[in-house]
């Protein structure tokens, strides 16, 4: 892949990327249950196809499994929808459920509380926050959760797609994926290098880099 390529992607496909993205804004006004949808779908993410894993998603919600529904219940449904690691992700909706709805002082009643986790002045910290206590997700989970909710426009999801493109051009020696926090963000900031060198942001080149693998611009 040259920079080029990737140049010329976006510039084709730039109103479709830019239509998605705006979708995604849209949801920093959705209510908890939407967040925590999505925040859903990026924990079946993993070692999974992100089509496949929002088909998912629907069909918890579809089945009023996803906000209601028993470690069980769920983990059934994962397994039919060709979800790995199904039975350990159903544990991880159900207790980031149930995690997510403590009282507080400010808000007794027993409900989602997604927002409040959320502090636009301090972006790095919430997604901090998310990567550190929202089990099944990592550094890479909480920015896509983050991004797919229209927050943290420079974040970048390094997923082994990105690691693959980052060596492929020579800005990465390795392609071994980040070990935690510092290796995580010393290649997002690559990212964001290679996205301002090419005149786009991280979420655009991320969702160019995704369609050009896929041909499709997903989430």
């Amino acid at each position: 892949m040259e920079r080029s390529d990737i140049e010329n992607h976006y510039r084709e496909n730039r109103r479709e990327i830019e239509s998605r993205l705006e979708s995604f804004e849209s949801l920093k006004d959705s209510g908890e249950e939407r967040k925590f949808k999505e925040l859903v779908f990026v924990i079946l993410t993993s070692q999974t196809d992100a089509e496949k894993a929002w088909e998912a998603t629907e069909t918890l919600e579809n089945r009023n499994l996803l906000y209601k529904g028993k470690k069980k219940e769920i983990s059934t449904v994962l397994e039919a929808e060709g979800i790995q690691y199904a039975e350990e992700k159903s544990g991880y909706i159900v207790e980031n459920r149930e995690s997510l709805s403590q009282p507080t002082l400010a808000d007794p009643e027993r409900k989602l509380k997604i927002s409040q986790k959320i502090d636009e002045s301090n972006l790095n910290q919430s997604r901090e926050w998310f990567a550190e206590n929202v089990k099944g997700m990592s550094w890479k989970g909480s920015s896509h959760f983050l991004r797919n909710i229209g927050y943290g426009d420079d974040f970048a999801i390094i997923s082994g797609h990105i690691i693959n493109v980052l060596h492929e051009l020579g800005i990465l020696e390795t392609l071994e994926p980040p070990s935690g926090k510092k290796e995580y963000l010393e290649i997002e900031n690559k990212f964001q290098d290679l996205a301002e060198n090419l005149e786009t942001g991280a979420k655009e080149l991320d969702l160019v880099l995704w369609s050009m693998r896929t041909g499709k611009i997903f989430k």
